[in-house]
């Protein structure tokens, strides 16, 4: 099995990158990325660590840059690039600075005073903990806590953290919507910074976004020519959604990539469709093999 999509700390995960190396190898995977959100800090961590006595399977880098198209955020994952020379670009300069505690708690201000308006209960020393700690994230753990709260988050469709980030937090129709655009690069100065330090772009869970036009979108970031594959596996992606995607790269000539985007236990490393289906080695036979073998980083 394989795992392409994993979160640390870094980013918004709960697990430090040794962790993650350790969880790694109890569950015997044989490839793993760490994808954290805007940085590549981990590819740091992993120098100071003697990855051979956490983990013997291959590592290669990984990031999930967002950018925008049309007003909305997307993800874009990009693999086997040079981590000196993706450091060089301006949005892994800027890292993870919107989680900075101050820049989170004015929006965890803003949540609260939706879920004050909504009648949605909150710890009222309610706190953004850390800096990896996202706003929205620490908000719907604790209103999910309360059971006075289940009606009207059932009638928003709010049931987790995907949930409540994808319908609501990013969606502009949403009580709860917070334009996080301001900033942001597009498709294209994402994309050209990933294959000019050497890697493959990776359109991140086309089906993550509830878009009813997403082939639409697809097929727009297709023509272009600037993308190398679409996450075909993922935690969020049902077993139809997974075999539509996998049809629709042979089709458009892309390559294939999974991962679980794990950033809790629950998230099943390793795993897509909600822990229902294993990432396959050969997912990704036509392509990862070159950054393992040619690239020298398959260890740190």
């Amino acid at each position: 099995m394989i795992d392409l999509h994993i979160h640390t700390v870094r980013s918004d995960g709960d697990f430090t990158v040794e962790e993650i190396l350790k969880k790694a190898q109890g569950k015997n995977l044989d490839i793993i990325s760490i994808t954290d959100h805007n940085n590549i800090r981990a590819y740091d961590d992993l120098k100071l660590l003697d990855v051979s006595k956490l983990y013997n399977g291959n590592i290669i880098t990984g990031t999930e840059l967002e950018f925008v198209y049309n007003g909305r955020l997307f993800d874009m994952l990009g693999y086997g690039f040079d981590v000196e020379k993706l450091k060089e670009t301006e949005i892994i300069k800027k890292g993870y600075e919107h989680s900075t505690i101050e820049g989170q708690t004015q929006i965890l201000n803003f949540l609260k005073s939706v879920c004050d308006e909504l009648g949605i209960k909150y710890d009222s020393d309610l706190k953004i903990p850390t800096p990896n700690y996202m706003a929205n994230d620490v908000l719907i753990d604790n209103i999910l806590e309360y059971p006075e709260n289940k009606e009207i988050l059932d009638k928003m469709g709010i049931s987790d953290r995907s949930s409540f980030y994808r319908k609501h937090f990013c969606e502009v129709t949403s009580p709860f919507y917070y334009d996080q655009t301001a900033g942001k690069e597009d498709i294209f100065y994402v994309t050209s910074k990933i294959h000019e330090a050497g890697g493959k772009c990776f359109l991140a869970h086309p089906f993550v976004y509830h878009l009813d036009n997403i082939e639409e979108i697809m097929n727009i970031f297709v023509s272009y020519g600037i993308i190398d594959g679409i996450e075909c596996f993922h935690r969020k992606h049902s077993k139809e959604q997974i075999e539509y995607l996998c049809r629709y790269c042979d089709k458009n000539n892309l390559l294939k990539s999974g991962g679980s985007d794990f950033h809790i236990e629950s998230h099943c490393l390793g795993y897509a469709n909600k822990g229902n289906v294993s990432i396959p080695n050969d997912l990704v036979d036509d392509w990862i093999d070159a950054f393992i073998k040619y690239n020298d980083i398959k260890r740190y």
